[in-house]
């Protein structure tokens, strides 16, 4: 008889209510904005809300009332407060008036629920399309090389290497959309083949993130974030850029949703001709005598990229299959060979990179999320030796077995979360497992294949212990197919009061060596590079602090604001993977170093307002190991940068500076590890761009490298590891403009 009564009363209670979700966003993009405080007023009373992270709240119609009799205030940080009269409508949107300067960059990289830079317990650099442009960047080496703190590195053969915090590129994860980037190549990942034609924004964590990314993220964490379409109807773009050094790029994107759906597919291709310093300041391509001038200090490449995407889009749930390829061909053209001089030796390399997967969010209510990827990444680089008929221009591959070779690696993955997130509950949390499956084929692979698992499962939570003070405890435990089982801990500490903000951490890392550091001999005309199976993991401990002060200046007539950043690091690492060189000087082999150790600081300023853009940093990292004696090699930085939007005429101004001072590199020898330098150089660039035609065209035009900087004298090699001597590092081709050509439609849909 209970059970019945309790039937009758709720079904009676369902008609007592009605029950609705609605959605805020930024009047500008149609972005929800998640965090707002939204205040509902009845006849009954008042309640307050805040928006989750796709920027909902419930509104329930209380029995006897209309919708009439309800006032809405919502107020966001960095938006004008809004009146909203909700119209009974199944799917209402609130759109909020944003003021530009006051915005903070939303971001997911390590975060349990989407969150702003402010408000992260990490400290996060963004840098948003808007900067990706204004520095008129093709690729990911573009846009990092006037970082502050991030050195890029470059090899004429292996390409775009990066350090950050005095570790290398393997210790750096790079991730799009939260999905490793795979291919590396002595230990980098090319920059350079990371195309931005298709990215948002690009979310930085300097120091450790191995409980949330698992190996290779002791110095830090580069996640790339796609663009989202967001507005019905059609919606596209087409991009052209020519740079005088021989860059002919051109791309473009087309988006389309309807309802539930949507639908995207991009693509680009970049053709670069070469470059060596006697080349002319400009030059189109044209036809040339097959002499010694053929041969290019920068290698001639073309790529091809293209992207897929699906998504199917409701309340309590997302699905988005994806697929991207990326094609690229890089030829090294050998001069005449004696004695007639009608024949060479060219080596073509081609990379195949091919990335499948899904990503899926659930959400059964404002305050529960599951969200996973699970992708196949596939990576295929060929290297074949070719002799050239330079009367006929034919091409036969040489007879030497060694000239040619096919690497291939393959990595299954998946990553699934289970947060719990709220603005009201005191401990928000979040519980995960993480599985990655390499592969690795070639003849230049120990026994021509191995295998690598790595299966982990990882929590953390924070909690609000009061007003403004956050403690975020985390953990994971991993077992790894060829080490076994490791544990890594973390603790980050965040305080704000007031205007300022202080962040701690500290953080365990780990980096299993790879399968190339473990079981690949690389070689050819300027590597030999020897796998070393006996290497043990990587470890460390990174202890980090933040102070930050934010000075509103509400009486300025544009929102001014300046920013004070003061961070701090130690981190120590043992058996740190290095290379070392053989007692001959022929050839290279990995090695664990028992000690390795770096520390460092930066302060930067930034003065920010509705027009203007203006930033001033300066670092100093220094390195020590237990061959370099008691005292640490230091290395500093400088950057400053200004970006100006004359809005009277609707022009946008940009200069972007960086010294990079001279760094310590250490080299293996039969005496013992010596001690080398790359010299300090500075680099100079500036972009001016304009829009016509509301906003649909951009005409960008700019110069890099105004300083003219192509190489820098060097203790050590040229570029990378080479088995010849060296005496200069590559930094960059010759001082260059471009000029920059968009179409953009996405305004050509009225905004609701």
């Amino acid at each position: 008889m209970n059970i019945l009564r309790l039937f009758v009363l709720l079904f009676i209670s369902s008609f007592a209510f009605s029950q609705y979700e609605v959605q805020v966003v930024s009047e500008e993009n149609n972005v929800p904005v998640s965090g707002a405080t939204v205040k509902i007023i009845s006849p009954k009373g008042e309640k307050i809300y805040k928006t989750d992270e796709r920027g909902l709240f419930p509104f329930t119609l209380e029995q006897g009332t209309t919708y009439r009799d309800y006032k809405i205030q919502i107020i966001a940080e960095g938006y004008e407060p809004f009146d909203y009269m909700f119209d009974g409508s199944a799917n209402a949107t609130c759109p909020l008036t944003p003021v530009s300067s006051k915005i903070d960059d939303v971001v997911v990289t390590g975060q349990i629920s989407l969150t702003t830079t402010e408000k992260s317990v990490h400290k996060i650099r963004v840098i948003d399309r808007k900067t990706i442009d204004a520095k008129g960047a093709v690729n990911l080496r573009d846009v990092l090389t006037n970082e502050l703190n991030i050195r890029v590195t470059q090899d004429q053969m292996l390409g775009s290497g990066i350090q950050m915090q005095g570790f290398t590129g393997e210790n750096v994860k790079i991730l799009i959309d939260g999905v490793p980037v795979i291919g590396r190549l002595n230990g980098d990942v090319d920059l350079s083949q990371i195309n931005l034609n298709n990215i948002e924004r690009i979310e930085i964590v300097e120091g450790p993130l191995s409980v949330n990314y698992g190996s290779n993220a002791l110095a830090g964490t580069i996640n790339l974030i796609t663009k989202k379409t967001v507005r019905n109807g059609f919606q596209g773009n087409l991009n052209t850029y020519y740079e005088s050094v021989g860059n002919y790029n051109v791309d473009g994107k087309l988006a389309y949703n309807a309802g539930h759906h949507r639908f995207s597919v991009s693509g680009m291709r970049n053709f670069f001709d070469g470059w060596k310093n006697t080349d002319p300041f400009i030059e189109f391509p044209q036809s040339k005598l097959a002499d010694s001038n053929r041969v290019t200090q920068w290698r001639p490449k073309e790529q091809y990229s293209a992207d897929v995407r699906y998504s199917l889009v409701y309340k309590k749930f997302t699905i988005n299959p994806f697929a991207d390829f990326y094609w690229e061909t890089m030829t090294n053209r050998g001069a005449p060979r004696q004695p007639d001089y009608i024949t060479a030796f060219d080596d073509i390399y081609k990379t195949r990179r091919f990335n499948q997967g899904i990503n899926f969010n659930v959400f059964p209510n404002s305050k529960y999320k599951i969200q996973g990827v699970a992708a196949h990444n596939y990576f295929v680089r060929n290297k074949n030796t070719y002799v050239k008929d330079l009367t006929t221009l034919g091409m036969n591959l040489t007879p030497n077995e060694s000239d040619q070779d096919t690497s291939v690696f393959r990595t299954i993955m998946s990553r699934s979360t289970f947060s719990s997130s709220s603005f009201e509950q005191k401990i928000d949390y979040e519980a995960g497992y993480d599985v990655n499956f390499d592969m690795a084929e070639g003849k230049r692979i120990s026994d021509s294949s191995k295998t690598m698992g790595d299966y982990a499962v990882f929590g953390s939570m924070e909690w609000k212990a009061f007003s403004g003070f956050i403690v975020r405890p985390a953990a994971r435990v991993a077992y790894n197919s060829v080490f076994g089982f490791n544990v890594v801990p973390s603790l980050n500490l965040k305080y704000n009061i007031n205007n300022w903000s202080f962040r701690s951490s500290y953080a365990k890392g780990y980096r299993a060596p790879s399968m190339k550091e473990l079981y690949m001999i690389f070689v050819d005309v300027n590597h030999d590079i020897q796998g070393n199976a006996s290497l043990k993991p990587e470890q460390s401990h990174n202890v980090q602090t933040w102070i930050n002060y934010r000075l509103d200046l509400l009486k300025m007539k544009y929102n001014d604001e300046i920013n004070f950043e003061l961070n701090g690091f130690y981190q120590t690492v043992n058996d740190k993977i290095t290379l070392s060189q053989n007692a001959t000087g022929t050839s290279y082999s990995y090695f664990n170093l028992d000690k390795f150790e770096s520390i460092g600081g930066k302060f930067i300023v930034t003065y920010k307002n509705e027009l203007v853009t203006a930033k001033l940093g300066t670092s100093i990292v220094g390195v020590k190991t237990n061959y370099s004696g008691n005292n640490f090699a230091t290395s500093p930085e400088l950057t400053s940068s200004i970006m100006y939007n004359w809005r009277k005429i609707g022009m946008n101004f940009s200069v972007f500076y960086k010294y990079t001072g001279r760094a310590v590199t250490f080299l293996q020898t039969e005496t013992g590890l010596s001690q080398t330098f790359i010299h300090d150089y500075n680099m100079l660039d500036v972009n001016v761009s304009k829009d016509f035609w509301r906003k649909r065209v951009l005409v960008a035009v700019g110069a890099k490298n105004l300083l003219n900087v192509t190489n820098v004298t060097s203790g050590a090699s040229a570029s990378g590891v080479h088995s010849g001597g060296g005496g200069s590092s590559p930094i960059a081709w010759g001082r260059s403009v471009y000029i920059r050509l968009s179409l953009n439609f996405d305004t050509f849909n009225k905004k609701k």
